[in-house]
């Protein structure tokens, strides 16, 4: 508790005091009350263009990211051929840092024949794509999400499904239960708490998106491609306005709670003991 106190609650009364100031971080703050959140809404486009860029690369990859962690860990489940080959290979992604890990998508994306998918489309006679570029790199930031973060959430799910006992499984095929119903009747609803867990990651997980963003616009994202996270450090560590990025950092905290507590509320359906 006291160890939470110290790096957890003094650092966020801290922001939220800071956000309440004028400070560049080296003279005295200056008192300004709820002028940073006022400059924010009057500035309008940006933290706006910022939020929903944050809702894009939450639902998008988001979408598909659950999807495939729910195919691949029930094939495993299923012991189908080399299920762990499969399992390793999935979660490897998992043990590279966010950075090395966009480092190699902007080498993938490279204009040149470097880059695979343009050597790809140089051999089927196309013209190099600015994958990188600003107009386009939300959406080349998708798949490189749902191949570093699909490993993560198919383990998650699979340990779910192998606390199943098996004998609901035999009385289901005993039953003449199809794959499909076994799916949907069983499996589902008796992992439904830690789907939820899953959904609720990929909500905060959305909204603090920072890593791939800074690395491909190399450091300078601009309003095309800023998520809260970016703008936010953009204002504290380049421009020294404390108070107007530390106010962006309590909307996000607020942001991340109330979409937390919704997701809750969406998913919330009665406990199935077993």
């Amino acid at each position: 508790m006291l160890l939470y106190v110290i790096f957890v609650v003094v650092p966020a009364i801290n922001a939220l005091r800071y956000s309440l100031t004028r400070w560049d971080g080296l003279g005295e703050p200056v008192w300004v009350g709820l002028r940073n959140f006022a400059n924010i809404w009057e500035s309008g486009s940006i933290f706006v263009n910022a939020l929903k860029h944050n809702l894009f690369l939450m639902f998008v990859p988001g979408l598909f990211i659950l999807s495939l962690a729910l195919f691949f860990a029930y094939s495993i489940h299923q012991r189908i051929p080399g299920a762990r080959i499969f399992r390793v290979a999935f979660f490897f992604p998992n043990i590279i840092s966010s950075v090395a890990i966009a480092l190699l998508w902007v080498l993938l994306y490279s204009p040149t024949q470097v880059g695979l998918f343009n050597h790809l489309r140089h051999l089927m006679g196309k013209e190099a794509f600015p994958f990188t570029e600003s107009s386009h790199l939300l959406w080349s930031v998708v798949p490189m999400m749902i191949w570093s973060a699909t490993g993560f959430y198919m383990v998650l799910f699979l340990a779910a499904m192998e606390n199943i006992p098996e004998t609901y499984y035999e009385a289901a095929r005993l039953d003449s239960a199809s794959p499909t119903q076994i799916f949907f009747r069983i499996t589902l609803p008796l992992m439904w708490d830690v789907l939820t867990t899953g959904v609720i990651f990929l909500v905060v997980g959305g909204l603090k998106v920072f890593d791939a963003i800074w690395v491909m616009e190399n450091s300078h994202p601009n309003e095309k491609t800023h998520t809260l996270a970016t703008l936010m450090y953009t204002k504290v560590f380049e421009e020294y306005n404390i108070g107007y990025g530390t106010a962006i950092a309590v909307l996000l905290f607020v942001l991340v709670l109330l979409a937390t507590l919704l997701s809750f509320r969406l998913l919330r359906r009665e406990r199935l003991e077993y």
